[in-house]
């Protein structure tokens, strides 16, 4: 509903009667609406550094190779991009809504997020300085999170499939054979990705 109408449009009303909760109930679980978006906000970073943390952790248990774990990282955050873009479309809309002290949390997470992926790159190409490398894992997070725009009409599935290619090259690693997602992404999210056909109307991932 924020995704669609806009933080100052939604009122705490709209989103109780939304989720079956009257609006007095919702205080059960949220102060009131800029609580409601910071536990948002905060819950997508926090998300995104634990599936990345899994992954760095599994690929030291594992010895992978860096580029291993760089392609892990991208389909990770692809697969995120997939199934939650209104989250996405959220956060990035939203930030500047938020009390200082929430958004300084969730910019704290976001660097860290990120520092994931730079040292990844880093050890895939160590001629990189951090300057550099931290420059283009920002192009392919953007040109990853912008998927958000065309996957109502183009498909989860044309998406993943595109997004992980031109990842691929923003980041400077060779295509796969099958640029698929892969089963650790799909388990760092907790679980496996939604198809075409689970994808409403409206663009938001289904619960089939």
């Amino acid at each position: 509903m924020i995704a669609d109408r806009g933080f100052h449009v939604t009122r705490l009303e709209d989103v109780g009667q939304v989720v079956g909760i009257s609006g007095p109930g919702l205080y059960r679980y949220v102060s009131g609406k800029d609580d409601m978006l910071a536990q948002i906000l905060v819950d997508i970073s926090v998300r995104l550094v634990d599936g990345a943390r899994a992954v760095m952790d599994r690929s030291r248990a594992e010895e992978w190779a860096a580029d291993r774990t760089l392609r892990e990282l991208l389909s990770f955050h692809v697969e995120f991009a997939v199934t939650e873009p209104d989250r996405i479309r959220v956060q990035e809309r939203e930030i500047g809504n938020l009390a200082p002290q929430q958004r300084e949390k969730v910019r704290s997470l976001q660097r860290m997020y990120i520092s994931m992926w730079v040292d990844a790159l880093r050890r895939s190409d160590p001629a990189l300085t951090e300057d550099e490398a931290r420059v283009r894992v920002q192009l392919a997070a953007g040109l990853i999170n912008s998927s958000r725009h065309i996957i109502r009409w183009a498909g989860p599935d044309a998406v993943r499939r595109e997004a992980m290619d031109m990842a691929l090259r923003a980041i400077d690693l060779p295509k796969e054979d099958d640029p698929d997602i892969s089963d650790i992404a799909r388990a760092a999210l907790g679980g496996r990705p939604r198809s075409a056909g689970e994808i409403t109307e409206n663009g938001e991932p289904g619960t089939s």
